[in-house]
C-alpha cells in the first residue's frame, strides 16, 4: 500500500515545456482524494517550487534544493513557510565558486534566504518575481550571507567548477552533478548533509508515514537517494540509464504522462 508519493518536478512531474499536464494533475488529485500524501522534492528553490504545489492543492512540506531546505508551503494553523530544515553552504567556499562563475559568466542561480540571484544566458526576462534578482556579481551577494544553494548550468561551466573545487571540497560539500533531458548538464552545490533521501525521511516522520509505504518518482541522479529510502522507486523513461537501473520500475517519459502512469499503477491500482 502506498501512503505517500514523492515527486521530482523538472523532467518528472512537468513536461519538456515545463507544463503540468492535465493527465498528471488529474492522477495526483485522485491520489489525494484517496488519502495518499503527495510531496514535491526538487532542486528548485522554495518560491519556484511553491506555485506547482499550490496548483495541486498540496499542503505538505516542500523539499527544495535537493534536500537542503524543507519548508511548509501553507498551513491551516498559520505556520505558513515554517522551516523544518535549512542547511547552508560554507560562505567562504560559496564565495570562491561565485567568483569563478562571475569571471566565466556562467548561467548560475544563487539562493540566499528568500532571494535568488540569477545570471541568465541571455538578457533575461523583463519582469521577475519579487524573490529574484538579475546579478552579474554573485560573489558580492555571497559576501553578505551564506547561500542555501548554487545551481550552475552548462557542460563547460559544470566541468570547470567540478575541476576547480571537487578534489578540495568533495567531502564537505554536496556536489550533485545531474544529466537529464530537462537539463542536460547542471551542478547543484549544497551542504554536505543535503540529500533528497534524508529530507524525504524527515518529511515521512513529520507526516507519520513509514518510508517503506512511500513511492518516489524522479529523473535525475539526485533522485536516486529517494529510491534508496522508499518501498518503491520509479525512474522516468527520460532518466539516464544509471537512474533507471537504480529504480524498482521505469515509467513512461515526462512528455507521456509518466507520473500519471506510475500513480495509476501503484497507488490507484488501475
Amino acid at each position: 500500500m502506498i501512503r505517500l508519493v514523492a515527486l521530482d518536478i523538472d523532467g518528472t512531474l512537468l513536461d519538456s515545456s515545463n507544463r503540468l499536464s492535465d493527465g498528471n494533475a488529474a492522477a495526483v488529485r485522485e491520489a489525494l482524494a484517496r488519502g495518499t500524501q503527495v510531496v514535491l522534492a526538487t532542486s528548485r528553490w522554495f518560491h519556484l517550487a511553491r506555485p506547482t504545489a499550490e496548483s495541486l492543492g498540496l499542503t505538505t512540506p516542500l523539499i527544495c534544493h535537493n534536500g537542503a531546505l524543507v519548508r511548509r508551503p501553507q498551513d491551516a494553523d498559520a505556520r505558513s513557510g515554517q522551516e523544518l530544515l535549512h542547511l547552508r553552504l560554507d560562505r567562504d567556499f560559496a564565495q570562491q565558486v561565485a567568483a569563478l562563475g562571475d569571471r566565466g559568466r556562467y548561467m548560475m542561480f544563487t539562493t540566499i534566504d528568500d532571494v535568488t540571484y540569477m545570471r541568465p544566458q541571455s538578457k533575461g526576462p523583463k519582469r521577475l518575481p519579487r524573490d529574484m534578482r538579475v546579478s552579474n556579481y554573485h560573489a558580492q551577494a555571497v559576501a553578505q550571507a551564506a547561500p542555501t544553494a548554487i545551481l550552475i548550468f552548462g557542460e563547460e561551466a559544470v566541468d570547470e567548477t567540478w575541476g576547480a573545487f571537487y578534489e578540495r571540497f568533495g567531502r564537505t560539500v554536496n556536489f550533485s552533478r545531474n544529466h537529464s533531458l530537462a537539463f542536460p548538464h547542471y551542478l547543484s552545490l549544497t551542504h554536505a548533509e543535503a540529500d533528497k533521501g534524508r529530507a524525504l525521511e524527515m518529511v515521512c516522520r513529520e507526516l507519520g508515514v513509514d518510508p517503506a509505504e512511500a513511492m518516489a518518482i524522479g529523473d535525475a541522479e539526485a533522485d536516486v537517494a529517494m529510491f534508496s529510502v522508499v518501498g518503491c522507486g520509479i525512474a522516468m523513461g527520460n532518466a539516464p540509464e544509471a537512474v533507471r537501473e537504480a529504480a524498482s520500475d521505469v515509467a513512461p517519459q515526462n512528455d507521456e504522462d509518466g507520473v500519471a502512469g506510475a500513480i495509476r499503477k501503484y497507488v490507484l491500482g488501475e
